[in-house]
């Protein structure tokens, strides 16, 4: 069984400890470790292509799009 991918989001530095805070959660839970993988932007390397088609397709591979919204 392959896990579901989840894209977390939300406006880049507002809520940078927020994003990583979801995604240490979803790698540490042992249940929800067995069905989910959480993606963060931030973690894929630096590319030579424009951003916004890296990100695109970042989102295209995932299952689920996990926007963090709110004020600071």
């Amino acid at each position: 069984m392959s896990k579901t991918r989840i894209f977390i989001s939300s406006v880049q530095v507002e809520f940078a400890v927020e994003r990583q805070l979801v995604y240490d959660y979803l790698l540490a839970d042992p249940l929800l470790g067995r069905f989910f993988e959480p993606f963060l932007f931030e973690r894929l390397p630096a590319k030579n292509q424009a951003v916004t088609s890296v990100y695109l397709h970042a989102v295209e591979q995932c299952a689920v799009y996990l926007g963090l919204l709110g004020v600071q």
